[in-house]
């Protein structure tokens, strides 16, 4: 049986986004990320917790930059738009760390 992973380096379409947590604190920059769509099993699983919307995706967070930070709802991630090269600013709906802590997962939804 493989060993688990959380080593974002096996992705190919890896980014680095910037996090802001609410109140006013500074953004953490840098932050390696992997972006999906929303899948059907992921909305089950937060559907309890949030309106979802077809839009919304998901990123897998690497934690190694945001220890010692409380992550959560109405956070925001800051993200550059491959096609547009501008930045594109997404709502944190959910969020919750992943087994070890080494990663995290955040479905969002791209601000107006």
């Amino acid at each position: 049986m493989p060993t688990p992973t959380t080593d974002f380096r096996i992705f190919d379409t890896r980014e680095y986004v910037s996090y802001t947590q609410q109140g006013g604190n500074p953004p953490i920059h840098n932050v390696l990320a992997v972006q999906r769509p929303l899948t059907q099993s992921m909305g089950r699983r937060v559907q309890d917790f949030v309106t979802l919307q077809a839009t919304d995706v998901v990123f897998h967070l690497d934690t190694s930059k945001l220890n010692g930070a409380t992550l959560k709802a109405n956070d925001t991630i800051t993200a550059l738009d491959r096609d547009t090269n501008k930045d594109i600013s997404y709502n944190v709906l959910f969020i919750e760390r992943q087994t070890l802590g080494n990663s995290a997962i955040a479905v969002c939804r791209k601000n107006p």
